[in-house]
């Protein structure tokens, strides 16, 4: 059975190129798609040569009182808090109280993780240390409720083993920049968060960011909510700040965070040799010390952009800036909404590079709304058969504002069948997609897979084989190589279906 992949913004159909005859016109073009379909709700910011483009807020910040998102709206930023520890960390190895080839051990001295006295300030602001990124799944979800202390979080460190040989790999690791702050801390002896506050923000100018407590009122804080494809927008479940401090803890607001732009294009916060190692990738990886390094390629230039960029994700919020010093260009887009299901998720690194292309020429094009998504909800609130007779209606009078490309309906059967266990909404959602694409083996694929899980034999070798003499009839359009893998595949189901019907026959 073929079993779509979603990366980033690649779920959704696409119904024309943005046609706007401004940047700002076809930015705001874009994210009005995304809003539309739910898929986006926030608040984005694109600064260019000093003038600011797109300062445009979506969506709410409050659901339950219908309160909306504005530009001054705070949000969680999550892993954008490590470009913050990471200048925190040069700007004592600038002032001489910390050395980036010192040692863990030279700065937490009771540290008994394996190879604290071999593991390097470098190899963690570069992820080149080998520890560990974070606690597995299970433990997470319970941890991250919990107040910690920074030397609590640095022992689920010591605790476990490394990835590699210190310096030979990259791996991204949280718990690297827990350790980062807790040796900020021990160097100035003060708090994380008043170092963030007295060397970054209060210079800077940044009135809206700070680390997080979670205890103490946060005016114009938005909450974060996760879309699940049955239910809609659920309450994202709590996040001790606490558990996060330097890897993931901060808040902030797009304003602020084109100030931070500003203050590091200045060379107000850290001198030139630091910012260009700061700025500077390793070799594993395209990271330098809190930042994404990398170059791209657009086709209205002629030589690659070379771009610095963080993203960050967090219950209920997604997060993502970059900045192109060159140019002097600033994105910033900030979600206090995570998707739970595969289905056009949004992320905010996506978003924000289609911005960065809509500003470099290239094309970009405008996604229609997700009918996968749309009878996701009316399966899980009303039930199949109503999401069957919307999707009927909706293809006769909204088939322009609406995909309905052949991926939407096997994508959402995919997600009932697997993550819900739907077996009967399945079945049903991919015998659409049969009838809509008749011509496709991959709809019959998925059909005969569904009934084989519901041990339908006769039924599933019927149509397993009516989907191989599509393909042989249709062969310009099943001609991939994931289409004669899953025929090569069927062929070895059918043969076992055909012996479990024997043997029950005897």
């Amino acid at each position: 059975m073929k079993i779509i992949l979603i990366l980033l913004t690649l779920e959704f159909g696409f119904a024309s190129f943005i046609q706007a005859q401004t940047k700002a016109e076809k930015i705001e073009t874009l994210l009005a798609a995304y809003a539309s379909d739910e898929s986006f709700n926030g608040v984005v910011l694109v600064s260019e040569k000093g003038k600011i483009l797109v300062r445009k807020a979506y969506g709410q910040a409050d659901r339950e009182w219908d309160i909306p998102n504005t530009p001054e709206t705070k949000f969680k930023i999550a892993s954008i808090s490590k470009p913050f520890t990471a200048l925190i960390i040069l700007q004592l190895a600038e002032e001489g109280k910390l050395r980036l080839e010192g040692k863990i051990t030279d700065y937490i001295s009771d540290y008994s993780g394996k190879k604290g006295n071999e593991i390097t300030v470098y190899h963690l602001l570069t992820h080149t240390s080998g520890i560990l990124e974070s606690l597995n799944a299970e433990q997470e979800n319970s941890q991250e409720r919990l107040p910690h202390s920074l030397r609590k979080i640095v022992g689920y460190a010591e605790n476990a083993d490394l990835y590699f040989e210190p310096g030979t790999g990259y791996h991204y690791s949280n718990l690297g920049y827990s350790i980062l702050s807790l040796i900020a801390e021990k160097v100035t002896e003060k708090p994380f968060h008043q170092l963030l506050t007295e060397r970054i923000t209060q210079p800077s100018g940044m009135k809206d960011t700070r680390q997080f407590s979670g205890i103490s009122i946060e005016k114009n804080l938005a909450s974060g909510y996760e879309y699940t494809l049955l239910n809609g927008f659920e309450n994202a479940s709590y996040f001790d700040p606490s558990y996060s401090v330097g890897a993931g803890g901060m808040i902030s607001t797009v304003d602020d965070l084109l100030k931070f732009d500003q203050a590091l294009s200045g060379r107000s916060l850290l001198g030139d040799e630091l910012t260009r190692l700061m700025y500077s990738p390793t070799q594993p990886a395209p990271y330098g010390c809190g930042w994404e390094v990398y170059k791209k390629k657009y086709a209205s230039v002629s030589d690659s952009i070379l771009i610095d960029s963080h993203s960050g994700s967090i219950n209920g919020f997604g997060s993502f800036i970059a900045r192109i010093e060159s140019d002097s260009v600033f994105v910033a887009v900030l979600k206090n909404n995570r998707s739970n299901t595969y289905i056009s998720p949004a992320f905010a690194p996506a978003i924000g590079h289609e911005i960065l292309s809509i500003l470099y020429g290239s094309d970009v094009q405008i996604p229609k709304k997700s009918i996968a998504k749309r009878m996701g909800f009316l399966i899980g609130t009303n039930g199949i058969d109503t999401a069957i007779a919307d999707y009927y209606q909706l293809k006769k009078t909204n088939n322009n504002q609406f995909n309905f490309e052949e991926s939407e309906l096997n994508k959402l059967g995919i997600e009932l069948l697997f993550k819900y266990k739907m077996d009967e909404a399945a079945l049903k959602v991919f015998e659409i997609n049969m009838k809509e694409f008749p011509e496709s083996y991959n709809t019959y694929d998925s059909y005969a897979y569904v009934l084989m899980q519901m041990g339908e034999f006769s039924k599933s070798i019927y149509f397993y084989k009516k989907g191989i003499q599509i393909a042989e009839k249709y062969p310009d359009k099943n001609n991939s190589d994931s289409v004669k893998n899953d025929i090569k595949n069927a062929f070895q189901s059918i043969q076992e279906m055909e012996k479990k019907l024997q043997e029950n026959q005897n």
